[in-house]
């Protein structure tokens, strides 16, 4: 009769087919079921292990390594309710398709329901915001290739096509701690091969002849990492007179032709001028449009053709309108038809310039007049923000205001915007920072800072990272939408109104520490915020 494995050797092969499979990043948060996990991680000297107490802090603080570094990364906790606070970043992850690895440690499957301390249904908790779950069976016979397959599947699916997260969770028994050496296994990899998706010589006739027969086409861009080589399509492409391009600041897409703060344009379209402004071809593809004025726009005058592209074929119909779903990534989609796409007389394209012209200079003569606020603020910091910044915007007002300066489209940015949820921008931007010598910049209001200040409990607060918080008393957002701004409850139960001050945060987490009250201030403040520094700085911009 063949011996069970023990679970020390379960738990070596899936650090081992983490290993083989390019993962290198791990984030540990402390607990007593996952320590065999955290030892055999921990003592192998190819993976980089980070320690982050607060779960929903680790899950984010991952995130932002992932962000940067487009490759999976491990997030390992112990049992009970520890992997429910996973779940913001994990859906965050989900809908921006980035590549997180839950590991869970859970207790045996014997005790669940059983009263004992730190046991909850772990199997499948995720399951609504992962690309795939397994429960790793810990005794088994000798041969073990069934949990050597499940690692793998693992991966294959938190990378195929569109990468996104996965959950393994391994229940484990006592005792816990203690090293077990084991000879080393070869572990059998399976290799992942992805055919290339192509359209037919057919679709890319019946494609290319709907575009050139169409004399408004816009291609709207939402959150995308940079990518050079789509910025020089969408360039090339925006040259054509039928076509504008609409990106937003966290879309990193920007032109000479590329028409940025789409709501400034937008807002000024009549009822009778939208025949000159509405495509009668719309292209999009994945990642979130922050703007709700062009998406009520769009679907208050749809287009005739709307063609949505995506890896993995999505049906994404946030327009109301979807004609097509081309499963195609952009640029491979856009590379296969430009040979046969032609330019058309057409005046679409110098419309939305002319009007994005317009609403420029209404904008500038606007600012040169406002008073010590929120939006003059962000005007002097586009004005001071050095060149060689990563942006880390924070939810909701942040993102916002920002799509109101062209200038800002310059930069690299990025915005939790998968699921747009203020519980962890802090985090992703102190993950993101430590993993890339960029010099970053946070800029967050106060209740998104307030609700991820964990994000600072850690030690891996870098001098490169910079934090700005414009303090305004609370939830701002809450006076531009319809519905709270009108309410007696505003103050109260939406703004979530305060009195209270960043400040002896950054005292006790070490940051050095600045504070603008007025315009003379945030000028010279700015200042020293981009100074080169020994440690993390953090301005409070009260407004």
């Amino acid at each position: 009769m063949n011996k069970p494995v023990s679970e020390k050797k379960v738990v070596k092969t899936l650090v081992d087919i983490c290993l083989a499979e390019g993962l290198r990043e791990v984030v540990i948060s402390p607990g007593s079921r996952n320590a065999p996990l955290t030892i055999t991680f921990a003592a192998h000297p190819e993976f980089n292990c980070y320690s982050v107490v607060d779960e929903r802090s680790a899950g984010f603080f991952a995130l932002g390594i992932a962000q940067q570094t487009r490759k999976p990364v491990a997030l390992v906790c112990t049992s009970g309710s520890a992997l429910l606070n996973y779940a913001p970043a994990i859906s965050e992850a989900y809908y921006q398709n980035i590549p997180l690895v839950v590991i869970s440690a859970d207790r045996p499957m014997e005790w669940i329901d059983q009263g004992d301390g730190q046991t909850i249904r772990q199997i499948g908790a995720l399951d609504n915001v992962v690309k795939y779950s397994c429960n790793i069976p810990t005794y088994l016979e000798e041969n073990d290739w069934y949990v050597k397959r499940l690692v793998s599947e693992a991966f294959y699916n938190c990378l195929n096509r569109k990468p996104g997260p996965v959950h393994i969770n391994l229940p484990l028994r006592e005792p816990l701690y203690g090293k077990t050496v084991h000879p080393t296994d070869e572990i059998r990899q399976i290799k992942q091969y992805q055919a290339e998706y192509r359209l037919s010589d057919m679709q890319v006739e019946d494609l290319s002849s709907i575009w050139n027969n169409s004399d408004r086409i816009m291609i709207l861009v939402g959150s995308q990492f940079p990518d050079l080589k789509l910025k020089q399509v969408l360039n090339q492409l925006s040259e054509f007179e039928q076509v504008v391009v609409l990106s937003e600041v966290s879309s990193n897409i920007s032109g000479a032709n590329i028409v940025g703060g789409i709501d400034k344009v937008v807002a000024t379209i009549t009822e009778e001028e939208v025949h000159f402004f509405k495509p009668n071809l719309l292209i999009t593809m994945d990642g979130a449009v922050v703007s709700k004025m062009v998406k009520k726009f769009l679907r208050s005058y749809p287009a005739k053709h709307h063609w949505h592209l995506s890896s993995v074929n999505r049906h994404l119909d946030t327009y109301k309108q979807l004609t097509a779903s081309i499963e195609s990534e952009p640029l491979d989609f856009f590379k296969q038809l430009l040979p046969n796409l032609n330019s058309k007389k057409s005046h679409f394209k110098t419309t939305w310039l002319n009007r994005r012209e317009r609403s420029e200079n209404h904008h500038a003569e606007y600012m040169e007049k406002i008073p010590w606020s929120d939006l003059n603020m962000f005007n002097h910091l586009q004005a001071k923000l050095p060149e060689d910044y990563m942006i880390q915007w924070g939810n909701s007002s942040a993102i916002r205001y920002a799509q109101l300066f062209e200038e800002f489209q310059k930069y690299e940015s990025f915005c939790n915007r998968g699921t747009s949820g203020i519980d962890g921008c802090t985090s992703t931007a102190v993950g993101a920072s430590y993993i890339t010598q960029k010099r970053t910049l946070l800029v967050s209001g106060d209740l998104s800072f307030l609700y991820d200040s964990n994000g600072l409990w850690n030690s891996y607060l870098k001098p490169n990272l910079r934090i700005l918080v414009f303090n305004n008393g609370g939830g701002g957002i809450f006076r531009f939408i319809p519905g709270p701004s009108d309410t007696e409850e505003l103050e109260t139960y939406f703004e979530a109104k305060h009195s209270l001050s960043v400040k002896p945060l950054a005292e006790m987490y070490g940051l050095d520490y600045l504070l603008a009250e007025n315009e003379e201030e945030l000028d010279s403040q700015l200042d020293k915020l981009f100074k080169e520094s020994e440690k993390a700085v953090i301005l409070e911009v009260k407004t």
